[in-house]
């Protein structure tokens, strides 16, 4: 009876919302079978029948859920022909397969509310191999936990499988989907058997291709065997020592060794024995070796190991030249090749590597999407960076004019501490304290608990000053400053939004959250999961926030374990083992709180005002600045804005 109802549902979910969208189209994709390098064109019919948005809307918005379109943003703006709003993009070389909903505010327009509208990908009526793939790895964001997932994604893979009866991570996949199927401890074994005798054939065919060699270790973390990978890398090293697939893994192992001299030995020693100490796989020997020798203040052998890869071909060039130039700098070697270094670097800074970089064998480098004025910030930053790196250099060789000019350049493209520490080493060294105060300042400004900064501005404001009358104030100022700048940020990130339904969230004890206790108070939510890292790593600033403001009646914080691949138990178990931590600890059970809120990433921080509107949401770990940022952000909701 249970298997006709999955059945059932199945065909439902698969078939009833596109008989749905054909009686009702508030959402339009032409061409109906789209390939690769062809454009795209979604429309919404705003106020159409059946469409949630309504004409009147000022703005629509497309936002991916699941995307194989890495160089598209998650969020593309529709552009409005009276009460048709549309988009229009190309398919890269690489998609496969994306899901998404409509949204105008608060307002989401999905086929379902386990559905998302799609975008399969074809080539001739066909669709591309891992469409199916990658659409069963959506299944989980379109419809969280449910217990219709498990099911699909077996159909979906099989699906694969029959299009493509090669594809060796569908293969995986659906062994995996049936030891998540089964209790038969007979059959787990069976099927574990089964996927390991699968991935060492795989292996097999070409132990030595690197893109074989990924392959076969994401089988094994698929299967669950984590302890594996380090196995196969062995096995390569030690089987085949001189391919370039061994050079390449050797570099891993041997950083294990806690002596660097043994360290440098064994990379010696492989580069003796590699079938081509000048190739590809022995590129990471050589940059370990360059990094080792610098170290240890040895320029010829330092500068001969730079060479084997400073000719870096991906788009990672930029950012290898620099990292030359700037270990050569930091370890007071060669000027005269550290400049060179850094003005080849200067010379394609525009390319230098921003986000994401994806590699696959089979497409070559796929950059992700970066907004524009993150691009140039970044580029802006790199910038800064190698020309504080040539400055100390030129100020080495006795070039102060020069020195002072990219100092003064550097200055105006980035507050990074580093490059702002290199500029300020360059003024103190040119005689220039209040150039090196004002530096040293715009550090304090980020980072006010900086001891080293705050004893360099004012041995600089004394210097330039005659005595230290005055810096106190100065000091107060800062902190003012900071303040003001913080509250401007937090002012222009206000969003207005009405606050989620909060239906599924308890405390870790199991009790349903008591609503009325969240109303006329400022409401923190900490969205995490015990597996995110990101999430690890803000806890400690998110502490601090707290226990600055947990005495205050108006003010509630709720770290919210978001449910992803995460049981209450094992918030529970995470709480036990953290008692460091003292904030109040809740659990999510709702699947679709990601849309609710408007995250599809973790760690998220949302805080609602006195009126329960939400009026700032932070995505991802934004690093120390956090701490400011969310007290400036309480402070402004408790003064009403």
């Amino acid at each position: 009876m249970m298997q006709k109802f999955v059945k059932a549902a199945l065909f439902v979910w698969l078939t009833g919302c596109a008989q749905t969208l054909l009686a009702q189209n508030p959402l339009t994709s032409s061409p109906a079978f789209p390939e690769r390098g062809q454009e795209v064109t979604i429309t919404y019919h705003a106020g159409s029948p059946g469409a949630k948005i309504p004409a009147g809307a000022k703005n629509i918005s497309l936002v991916f859920t699941y995307s194989t379109f890495y160089e598209l943003p998650y969020k593309l703006p529709l552009v409005q022909h009276g009460n048709d709003w549309s988009v229009t993009f190309k398919l890269q070389r690489y998609a496969t397969f994306a899901t998404f909903y409509v949204q105008s505010d608060n307002i989401i327009d999905k086929p379902a509310d386990n559905k998302h509208y799609n975008i399969a990908v074809y080539t001739n009526g066909k669709r591309v191999e891992n469409g199916y793939l990658h659409e069963a790895y959506s299944l989980s964001a379109q419809m969280g936990r449910s217990a219709l997932v498990h099911d699909m994604q077996r159909q979906l893979l099989q699906t694969e499988l029959e299009n493509y009866p090669d594809n060796y991570e569908a293969k995986i996949r659906l062994i995996t989907n049936g030891i998540a199927g089964t209790k038969d401890a007979a059959e787990k074994k069976k099927l574990y058997e089964q996927g390991e005798q699968m991935i060492a054939g795989y292996f097999a065919q070409a132990p030595t291709v690197m893109g074989r060699i990924n392959k076969v270790t994401m089988g094994y973390l698929i299967l669950g065997e984590n302890s594996r990978v380090d196995s196969v890398h062995r096995v390569v090293v030690n089987k085949y020592p001189n391919s370039d697939a061994a050079m390449d893994l050797l570099t891993e192992i041997v950083n294990k060794e806690k002596d660097t001299t043994k360290r440098i030995i064994k990379l010696e020693q492989a580069l003796k024995t590699a079938k081509d100490p000048r190739g590809d796989g022995a590129k990471s020997l050589h940059s370990d070796l360059f990094d080792y020798y610098a170290a240890r203040k040895n320029a010829p052998k330092a500068l001969y190991h730079a060479r084997f890869f400073r000719n870096d071909t991906s788009p990672h060039r930029a950012r290898t030249l620099k990292e030359i130039a700037e270990t050569l700098t930091k370890n007071h070697l060669a000027p005269d090749t550290a400049l060179k270094y850094a003005g080849q670097a200067l010379a394609i800074v525009d390319t230098y590597p921003v986000g994401i970089i994806r590699y696959f064998p089979e497409f070559g480098y796929i950059p992700a999407y970066v907004a524009d004025s993150t691009r140039a910030k970044q580029v802006g930053m790199a910038r800064a960076s190698l020309l504080s790196i040539a400055a100390i250099n030129h100020i080495s060789k006795g070039h102060t004019i020069t020195a002072i000019k990219e100092a003064d350049e550097a200055v105006t493209l980035s507050d990074d501490k580093q490059t702002l520490n290199n500029i300020a080493w360059v003024y103190e060294r040119q005689h220039q304290p209040e150039k090196a105060f004002n530096t040293y300042w715009k550090i304090l400004l980020k980072e006010p608990g900086d001891s080293l900064a705050l004893k360099a501005s004012r041995k600089n404001y004394q210097a330039y000053k005659g005595s230290a009358d005055g810096y106190k104030e100065r000091l107060a100022e800062l902190e003012k400053i900071q303040k003001q700048q913080m509250t401007r940020l937090v002012k222009k990130e206000l969003l207005n939004l009405p606050g989620p339904q909060l239906l599924a969230i308890t405390d870790l004890q199991g009790h349903p959250l008591d609503k009325e206790s969240l109303k006329g108070k400022v409401v923190i939510m900490d969205f995490w999961a015990t597996w995110c890292v990101p999430c690890m790593e803000e806890l400690p600033y998110l502490q601090k926030v707290y226990t600055k403001y947990k005495d205050n009646p108006r003010v509630v914080f709720m770290v919210i374990n978001s449910g992803s691949k995460n049981t209450l138990a094992d918030a529970q178990n995470w709480a036990k083992q953290h008692s460091n931590y003292t904030f109040p600890l809740f659990y999510n059970g709702d699947s679709n709180i990601g849309d609710k809120v408007g995250f599809n990433l973790i760690p998220t921080i949302a805080v609602l005002d006195r009126s329960g509107k939400m009026q700032l949401r932070t995505i991802g770990f934004e690093g120390a600045v956090l701490e400011q940022k969310l007290s400036a952000g309480i402070d402004l909701l408790l003064e009403g804005m």
